[in-house]
């Protein structure tokens, strides 16, 4: 953006230093103020980069990247393989004590069976 004196400073310029002085004067006060401008953009770029970077930085620490999260979720994922692997097997061990508490309660029925004083005189009137 190029910047020009107000009309009013300029012809007030002219006044106390004439027309060839107030011009040069002009254009060297329009000059510097588009350097102003110039180095302020600059100033401003580098300090937008520079907080740019800066958040991202921060940013970047705080957030859960995706290597991380995927990491994390193939580890619950083992966990959760861990402890189905762990219920199978207790699965099997329940069946094995239920198979093995079937076969005791008929030994126990069998025993006090055959060791009833009445089923043994049973068996020996149906075998006279």
């Amino acid at each position: 953006m190029h910047y020009t004196l107000p009309r009013d400073l300029f012809d007030e310029l002219v006044k106390q230093v004439g027309k060839d002085s107030a011009e040069k004067f002009a254009k060297a006060i329009e000059s510097f103020l588009d350097i102003v401008q110039q180095e302020s953009l600059k100033e401003i770029e580098n300090k937008k980069e520079n907080i740019k970077a800066e958040l991202y930085n921060e940013l970047r620490n705080e957030l859960a990247t995706k290597e991380f999260v995927r990491a994390e979720i193939n580890e619950v994922k083992a966990e959760i393989n861990e402890v189905k692997v762990e219920i199978n097997e207790l699965r099997a061990e329940i069946r094995q004590n239920a198979l093995l508490l079937k076969i005791l309660i008929g030994i126990s029925i069998f025993a006090l069976t055959i060791f009833n004083p009445n089923f043994v005189t049973l068996i020996e009137k149906v075998f006279k």
